[in-house]
């Protein structure tokens, strides 16, 4: 073999090692080694060098004795600090929270174990999973791999960061405003946030439930660096769970979508950045599709409500949790989010979290016509490294790029980040794909098609082209 397996797709890596082409201690070892080369990028945080190569062992016996394998047998992932896994410390990025010790996976961690996926180590974030940028007191910040000046973005910037840089081939991440589109965005990789209630969440470390406007728009979903990869993932986390009181079981999508595609191109945005939505969508109307340039009339109103809300929940938690635990880091960027949105009262609360269902309605009746959306992740690129707390103006601006990020949520729509072969400082430009809600499959059939014709990057940062498994023989 040469040193080249972690720049091959996790599927290409589980059909090898079932195969027998090349071990799973060989790929885990290479994946170590990778950790220790990449060590500046600080994005891995905790790491698995024992456990995981001893999972390989075993793994690699498995293939001997022609046991049946998982789809994911062998292959290393990444899980973020923020959520449960047997063992770790279920930290969040906070000081104060590095003795919360799990005594059990959460559902999403036992399923990649059971698919036959290998942690090798949990990924940063920031405190409390709250900044566009990932940097804690607990573990410092971590780097973008492409561009160390800009961000990797937050709150998943440890799992996009390692991704991009070679380490692990699938990365845990979660999102409740963006927190797996931006750092993908960032990053270069691809990253889902799927419809509510596809992927069960719960940690047994929580001392109590989330807030409701959280339960209702946070979403697990995974990172990758191919659309097989990132729905093979999808596939293995997804499924009900008794846990998550929100929980989905299975359930048959509707396959007769028509193949009508939205091209959203805001006046604000950058004109690279809509240049590269127009490839998008000039490469899907080549193929079949209908592609309409629209807009989305009520999205900016739907963000703004989604805001609100949010930032009414973490305040109602400023003394219990934000005031004694937070760094003054984070109160800081908390104090700059209530300048920008201030907290609403009960009546107004009530109104704007029972608005959800409107909004819901609006954009159900736009994707009848547009059951996929080509729009931006961001309307800029990727901001310079901690510019969300230079100042409440630094960060107004940042959040003025995000409308098409938290929106998703508060719809509660499946989107992907996917990198584009055109870069900015660098950096390869993404462009988000928005399904209708439980419509992943859809969602992934269409990225397929732009990956298959030659749309997508699956280039590493500080690397060649990626490699084939023959490349690799």
């Amino acid at each position: 073999m040469t040193d080249n397996i972690f720049k091959l797709t996790a599927t290409e890596v589980a059909a090898a090692i079932r195969n027998r082409q090349i071990s799973s201690s060989e790929v885990i070892d290479q994946h170590l080694a990778r950790i220790d080369e990449k060590a500046h990028l600080n994005a891995v945080t905790t790491r698995y060098d024992d456990k995981a190569r001893k999972a390989a062992e075993l793994a690699d016996q498995a293939v001997e004795r022609g046991d049946e394998l998982g789809p994911l047998h062998g292959v290393p992932v990444t899980i973020k600090e923020n959520v449960d896994q047997e063992g770790a410390s279920t930290n969040n990025g906070v000081k104060a929270f590095a003795g919360l010790i799990a005594k059990q996976d959460a559902p999403l961690v036992e399923r990649l174990k059971r698919a036959g996926a290998i942690p090798i180590g949990r990924t940063n974030t920031p405190e409390m999973s709250w900044r566009f940028h990932t940097e804690n007191v607990l573990f410092g910040q971590t780097l973008n791999p492409w561009n160390p000046a800009l961000t990797p973005g937050g709150s998943s910037g440890g799992a996009s960061s390692s991704l991009a840089a070679g380490i692990g081939y699938i990365a845990h991440g979660s999102d409740l405003s963006g927190s797996i589109r931006l750092p993908a965005f960032c990053c270069g990789v691809l990253g889902l946030r799927p419809s509510h209630g596809r992927i069960p969440f719960y940690n047994a470390t929580s001392p109590a439930e989330r807030p409701m406007t959280i339960q209702l728009s946070s979403a697990q979903g995974p990172l990758a660096r191919s659309v097989d990869d990132l729905k093979l993932a999808y596939d293995v986390m997804r499924g009900y769970s008794d846990l998550d009181t929100w929980s989905l079981p299975d359930m048959d999508e509707d396959k007769s979508y028509p193949n009508t595609v939205a091209l959203i191109t805001p006046p604000d945005a950058d004109p690279k950045i809509n240049e590269v939505l127009k490839q998008a969508g000039e490469v899907l109307a080549q193929r079949g599709y209908k592609v309409e340039s629209t807009s989305i009339d009520f999205i900016q109103e739907a963000f703004d409500r989604y805001s609100s809300l949010l930032i009414t929940e973490v305040a109602l938690q400023k003394e219990t949790i934000i005031d004694k635990f937070a760094s003054e880091q984070l109160r800081t960027v908390f104090e700059y989010y209530t300048q920008l949105s201030p907290p609403m009262d009960y009546h107004s609360y009530a109104r704007a979290l029972a608005s959800r269902s409107h909004y819901h309605r609006l954009i159900d009746q736009f994707q009848r016509k547009y059951p996929v959306i080509i729009a931006p992740v961001c309307t800029k690129n990727a901001f310079e490294a901690g510019a969300d707390v230079k100042s409440v103006e630094s960060l107004e601006e940042i959040i003025k790029t995000t409308t098409y990020l938290g929106s998703m949520n508060f719809l509660d729509l499946p989107s992907m980040s996917i990198p584009s072969k055109e870069k900015h400082e660098g950096v390869p430009i993404g462009i988000q794909l928005i399904g209708p809600r439980y419509g992943e499959e859809h969602l992934f059939k269409t990225a397929k098609v732009l990956e298959q014709n030659g749309f997508i990057s699956s280039q590493l940062a500080g690397e060649d082209a990626a490699s084939s498994m023959a490349d690799s023989a």
